[in-house]
């Protein structure tokens, strides 16, 4: 009887256990980043510092009284002229006066000069590492900004507006601009340079109306003129090829057929695709490499003021390469790393094309570095930021995901000077739900600062209406030109006041409750997170229901501001995106969530929900489909632990007969 109690007390204890443990949605290792927004007051907005007369300050405008006009180069290019322009405007708007623009040869010179770029005598700055930075000088009679080319001028215009005036560029259409007809500005001599040489937030807002040029980006085409252009043509300024491109360098149209040995080697046949993905070049193959250089010469020759030139594989997720004997020999004397034949290859080529750089992609087999193969000068690693994290910063590494790209990071600036980091701000798979990962990213900042980062591209949403996306493309841009010291807390917290009013404290609110409620959970933030991986963490029934209560006081402290409630109608619309997700409410809060998600989305033309779902598709299978799942992991822990107590009792059942069938039988022979 004994044994029969220990077996039972066992199969107790394992149900208890597998009880206890079916509830955990989430298993975290990170160490989660904090943050704190603030309320600012519109006052706090106001740079009091411009009405203050002293010692050392230049008068700009006196109750709406000057003597400056503006000076512009004979020749201004249009994109110079436009911010310019908007200068005056700023400038008309804030004190009530406009200054006059004027060619360098009209300038009066009793009057005093707003110097744009390099006129009246004006000398460009000339500085390592300045690259479109720009000189502001200010005196009693001059104020001069000038870069050292006329885009780091274009910089300094609207830095000159942000920085010192108080201005903020919201929006490609919003610009904040404080009032102040009496304008004092500090003598100075300065020059500033990006923190980041190569800066760009891939997000459908940063393309529109040129607002790329405000935020002082300068990986996005802001010459160009043509309204059909996509944001895949816009973006990627400064390169003349950008990523998965080797077949555009070597054709399978052209050679496959002739010299299939051009091509990938898979279980022993030539493959110019695999699973239904394009498929790599064999980078072992002398004729290979001298086809593309001479692509490659032919290309540079089309464009040749471009400076980055990338080379790199298809993106096939299912196929490491060429499996041939040479390059597998490469790979694997390398570490096990596709460098192994890639990084000779673009060695080669940097050497052949030493006045351009030559970059490629660190990603999928090709992703980690390799062993005893340094980089040429001039060669540039685009690194993908996988696995990533955006909860934990870089810098930390604080759980796996995040330490394993830190780990990356850190061994390839071994290898090169010029890393690009390839950062993923966003989740692909939920657009428009909330997605708090603001607290990480001054210490990715500082972290790109110490291992060599050239150049920094925040893949965020190609689609309109992302969650927070202009904020989030601001706060990016800012903090790749000012550096890790910009305290993104308070960047945030004045755009939020200058872009919500009344409604910011409540906006603040609700910030504060989501990124303290991550932070809680201790849990990573994923790129593909759906709601569940978040579930018993911010964006729980209940923390839910706390954002609309919220979201709902901001849109009536703003009610009857039209520009106002449509601007809370962002937050309500991820806020009201997350609830319809939750697997507890009843069918009727569920559709009228999804009838408010529809009205919203058509008032602001937004038709996607992820990366590949349609609001049309979303509509019709894709929410019934996610919250059926949503179910179906939720019961899990209840079907295991049923499971498992139904075998126990079976199993109890079954010990108990047998005991007393033995028993009995011993009591028959005794």
């Amino acid at each position: 009887m004994k044994y029969f109690k220990r077996y039972f007390a066992f199969i107790l204890a394992l149900v208890l256990i597998c009880s206890n443990g079916g509830f955990s949605y989430a298993i975290a290792d990170n160490s989660v980043e904090s943050i704190l927004f603030k309320n600012i007051s519109q006052e706090e907005l106001q740079n009091k510092a411009l009405s203050e007369n002293g010692d050392n300050k230049a008068v700009l405008f006196e109750n709406g009284n000057t003597d400056f006009a503006i000076v512009i180069p004979e020749l201004c290019s249009k994109t110079l002229r436009e911010a310019v322009t908007t200068l005056q405007d700023v400038l008309e708007k804030m004190t009530g006066t406009m200054l006059p623009i004027v060619n360098e040869s009209q300038a009066d010179t009793a009057k005093s000069w707003f110097c744009i770029d390099a006129v009246m005598n004006t000398e460009r700055p000339v500085e390592d590492g300045l690259y479109d930075g720009y000189r502001i000088s200010v005196d009693d009679k001059n104020i001069s900004i000038c870069g050292a080319a006329e885009a780091g001028t274009r910089n300094g215009i609207y830095a000159f507006m942000e920085d010192i005036l108080g201005c903020m560029f919201l929006t490609p259409d919003d610009t904040y601009i404080p009032k102040q007809k009496t304008i004092y500005l500090e003598k100075m001599n300065e020059i500033k340079k990006p923190a980041v040489q190569w800066r760009d937030v891939y997000a459908y807002e940063t393309v529109q109306n040129k607002w790329a040029a405000k935020l002082r980006l300068n990986g996005i085409d802001i010459e160009s003129e043509n309204p059909e252009l996509t944001i895949e043509q816009l973006q990627y300024e400064g390169w003349g090829t950008w990523c998965h491109n080797c077949y555009s360098y070597l054709s399978p149209d052209e050679y496959f057929k002739e010299h299939p040995e051009y091509f990938s080697e898979k279980n022993g046949k030539r493959v110019i695709e695999y699973k239904g993905r394009d498929a790599y070049l064999c980078l072992s193959n002398p004729e290979v490499f001298e086809i593309v250089k001479n692509s490659l010469a032919e290309k540079i020759a089309e464009n040749p003021a471009q400076l980055y030139w990338d080379f790199s594989g298809n993106d096939n997720p299912f196929l490491a390469g060429c499996e041939c004997s040479k390059c597998k020999a490469a790979d694997e004397a390398a570490g096990g790393t596709g460098m192994g034949t890639l990084l000779p290859f673009l060695n080669k080529l940097a050497k052949a094309f030493p006045d351009k750089y030559i970059s490629t992609l660190a990603y999928l087999h090709t992703l980690k570095a390799p062993e005893n193969i340094k980089a040429e000068s001039n060669v540039v690693i685009k690194l993908c930021s996988m696995p990533g994290d955006q909860a934990s910063s870089y810098l930390d590494g604080g759980n796996s995901n995040s330490k394993q790209f830190k780990n990356q990071v850190e061994q390839w600036s071994q290898i090169t000077d010029k890393i690009v980091v390839w950062d993923y701000v966003v989740n692909f798979s939920h657009l428009l739900m909330p997605f708090p990962n603001f607290a990480v990213q001054a210490k990715n900042q500082k972290f790109y600062e110490d291992n060599n980062i050239i150049g920094v591209f925040h893949q965020a949403s190609r689609e309109n209406g992302g969650e927070f996306a202009c904020m989030r493309a601001y706060v990016l841009s800012r903090l790749m030109w000012e550096g890790s010291d910009m305290d993104v807390a308070e960047c945030v917290s004045g755009y939020v006041t200058a872009y919500f009013g009344a409604a910011a404290p409540h906006i603040i609110e609700y910030m504060n409750l989501c990124a303290s409620e991550l932070y809680n959970s201790n849990k990573a933030l994923g790129l593909y997170d759906g709601l569940l991986a978040q579930y018993d963490g911010y964006l729980s029934e209940d923390n839910v229901k706390r954002y609309c209560q919220i979201i709902q006081e901001a849109k009536s402290a703003v009610h009857g501001d039209a520009i106002m409630e449509r601007r809370v109608e962002e937050i309500e619309l991820s806020v009201i995106y997350a609830n319809v997700l939750q697997p507890g409410i009843n069918k009727s809060e569920r559709q009228t969530s999804l009838d408010r998600i529809n009205a919203l989305c058509e008032k602001r033309n937004i038709t996607m929900v992820c990366e590949w779902e349609s609001l049309e598709s979303f509509n019709q299978n894709g929410l019934k489909n996610a919250v059926s799942s949503e179910k179906r992991e939720l019961n899990k822990p209840y079907l295991i632990t049923g499971g498992v107590a139904s075998g126990v009792v079976i199993a109890v059942v079954a010990v108990t007969v047998v005991y007393r069938i033995i028993r009995k039988r011993k009591k028959l022979i005794s």
